[in-house]
C-alpha cells in the first residue's frame, strides 16, 4: 500500500483556461474534475496525491487532489485533478527552494525543473514550508510531520486493530455503494485512539448513555445493551445524497487488548445477515499461509460459528421471495496476506473470502493439511474463493445470508461476539428513510445504554436511502 505523495504540475499556457474551466464545471456525478496527460509516474491509485500546480510560470498557484489515471498515449498517463484550490498568495519556486532543508533542496529543484513526483522526503519538506501559511495548514495537515509522529507512537497491536476496523468499515461502505475516499480524512488523535472512527472528522464521542440508533426494526439490537461510550459518524453518498451510512462505535478495552475484528452486515430490505471474520496470513516458504491448531483462538471462534449455524438450520424457511438466497450460511472468513494500517490508502486488503461451510468440506477432504500433517490454508489448497468484488455484490443484493426467519434469531450470536474481545462492525442497510427524529432522519436519540463491561469494541453501521 502506497503513501501520500506530491506532484509538481506545470500547466502549459494554452491549457490553463481549459483546465480551469473543466475544474469549475461539475461532471455527471456532481464532482469538479479535470485531467492532464503527463509522463508516466509511479503512485498507488488508492493513495492520496497532492497536485502542486503552476498556472503561472515560476510559482505554485493552485493545490488540488490528484489521482493517477489510465494511459493517455505512449509514455503518458492521465493525471486526474479534483478539488482545485487557488492559493491566496502564490508561492514562488525560488521562495520554496530557499526555505526547504538543504538535504532535500536538490530533489525539490529537480522536481520543480522537470515537473512530476516529489521524493517522499522532498514532499515532506514542501508540506512543512507550505503549511506555515495558515490558509493552507488545514488542507495539508494530513501530510504533516506532526501527523507522522503521532502515527509512529502507535504500537504494532494498536495498528493491527485499527487496520481491521478500517477494513470492516471500508467493506461496509463498499457494500452500501458509498465511496471509501472519506476514510482518507482520518487523523490520529492527540491521545491514543480508542477506535478508527474517533479519528474521522465530524465523528463525535458521547458519554451520556444515549444510544444513537433507530432500533425498532433491527434484529439483535438488545445484544448491545451494556454500551456506555459511543463514537458516531454519518457518511453520505456523493452520487446519491439520500444514501446515508451512520456508524456507531462503542469502546471498552484499549486497542492493544483487543483480539481481532468481525463484520456483521444486515440488509433491512431483505432482512438478511452476513458475518465476516478477518484473519491474517503469514509468509510461508512458497506462498502466504494461515495456520491453526486444535484449541486455539481460531478453533474456538469456528466452534462458536458452527454452533450458531446448527441452530439457524433448525429454523424453517418462510418460502417468501425476500427470503430467497443462493446460500443461507451467513458465516464467512476473509484471509488477508498482509494486514498493515495505512490511513493514506482508500483500498481494501487483498485476500480471499471462504464460506464456513466450504471450509468444513475442505477440512473433511483433507485439503487443509501441510506436507507434515499440520493445519494450513493457502491460496493453492483453498481452490475456489470469493474475491472482494464478488463478495460485495452478493452481500449488497442479499443473494447470500440468513433468511428472514433466521434473522430474528441472531441476538445470541451477537452477544457472544461482543463478549469475545473482538472489534465488531454492525452494519444495517436501510432502503427507505425513517421518520425525522431530529437527527437528520437517521437516528433516534432515545435508547437505554448501560455499563459496557463485556463490550470491548463495537461498531454499528446503518444506511438510509
Amino acid at each position: 500500500m502506497g503513501k501520500a505523495g506530491g506532484y509538481i504540475l506545470h500547466v502549459a499556457p494554452d491549457r490553463r483556461d481549459v483546465l480551469l474551466k473543466a475544474a469549475q464545471e461539475p461532471d455527471s456525478w456532481g464532482q469538479q474534475r479535470a485531467a492532464e496527460p503527463v509522463d508516466k509516474f509511479s503512485h498507488s491509485k488508492n493513495s492520496p496525491l497532492v497536485v502542486l500546480a503552476s498556472f503561472d510560470a515560476g510559482a505554485i498557484t493552485h493545490l488540488a487532489e490528484g489521482r493517477k489515471g489510465a494511459s493517455a498515449g505512449t509514455g503518458l498517463v492521465r493525471l486526474n485533478i479534483s478539488s482545485l484550490f487557488e492559493l491566496k498568495r502564490p508561492v514562488s519556486f525560488d521562495q520554496l527552494i530557499s526555505q526547504v532543508d538543504g538535504r532535500t533542496r536538490g530533489y525539490v529543484e529537480r522536481a520543480i525543473e522537470n515537473g512530476g513526483m516529489l521524493t517522499p522526503s522532498a514532499f515532506a519538506e514542501v508540506v512543512r514550508v507550505l503549511e506555515q501559511d495558515r490558509s493552507l495548514s488545514d488542507r495539508l495537515k494530513r501530510y504533516s510531520e506532526s501527523r507522522r509522529q503521532r502515527l509512529s507512537r502507535l504500537s504494532e497491536q494498536e495498528r493491527t486493530i485499527l487496520a481491521l476496523q478500517k477494513e470492516a468499515l471500508g467493506t461496509a461502505l463498499k457494500i452500501a455503494d458509498i465511496q471509501t475516499g472519506q476514510l482518507l480524512d482520518w487523523e490520529p488523535p492527540a491521545d491514543k485512539p480508542t477506535s478508527f472512527l474517533e479519528g474521522l472528522p465530524e465523528a463525535s464521542v458521547r458519554e451520556d448513555g444515549m444510544l444513537l440508533v433507530d432500533h425498532s426494526n433491527v434484529p439483535g439490537f438488545k445484544a448491545f445493551d451494556g454500551v456506555s461510550q459511543l463514537a458516531v459518524r454519518t457518511f453520505v453518498s456523493e452520487s446519491d445524497p439520500s444514501v446515508r451510512l451512520t456508524v456507531l462505535m462503542a469502546n471498552r478495552e484499549p486497542l492493544e487488548e483487543q483480539t481481532g475484528a468481525d463484520l456483521i452486515y444486515y440488509n433491512e430490505k431483505y432482512r438478511s445477515f452476513v458475518m465476516v471474520q478477518y484473519k491474517a496470513m503469514t509468509t510461508g516458504k512458497k506462498e502466504f499461509e494461515f495456520r491453526w491448531q486444535a484449541g486455539d483462538q481460531f478453533s474456538i471462534e469456528l466452534q462458536r460459528m458452527d454452533k450458531m449455524a446448527a441452530e439457524l438450520e433448525k429454523i424453517v424457511d418462510d418460502q417468501g421471495a425476500d427470503s430467497f438466497r443462493l446460500h443461507n450460511d451467513p458465516f464467512y472468513m476473509k484471509f488477508c496476506p498482509k494486514i498493515a494500517f495505512n490511513p493514506d490508502d482508500r483500498g481494501l486488503f487483498n485476500g480471499m473470502y471462504i464460506p464456513r461451510s466450504l471450509w468444513h468440506r475442505l477440512a473433511v477432504a483433507g485439503a487443509l493439511k501441510g506436507p507434515k500433517g499440520g493445519n494450513v490454508l493457502t491460496y493453492t489448497n483453498a481452490g475456489r474463493r470469493f474475491q472482494t468484488s464478488d463478495f460485495v455484490s452478493l452481500v449488497a443484493n442479499s443473494w447470500i445470508g440468513t433468511t428472514v426467519p433466521q434473522s430474528q434469531s441472531v441476538e445470541k450470536l451477537i452477544k457472544q461476539v461482543l463478549s469475545s474481545g473482538r472489534a465488531v462492525t454492525y452494519a444495517v442497510k436501510r432502503d427507505d428513510p425513517p421518520e425525522d427524529t431530529g437527527a437528520g432522519g437517521v437516528v433516534d436519540l432515545n435508547g437505554p445504554v448501560v455499563g459496557a463491561r463485556e463490550v470491548p469494541e463495537q461498531v454499528m453501521v446503518r444506511v438510509t436511502r
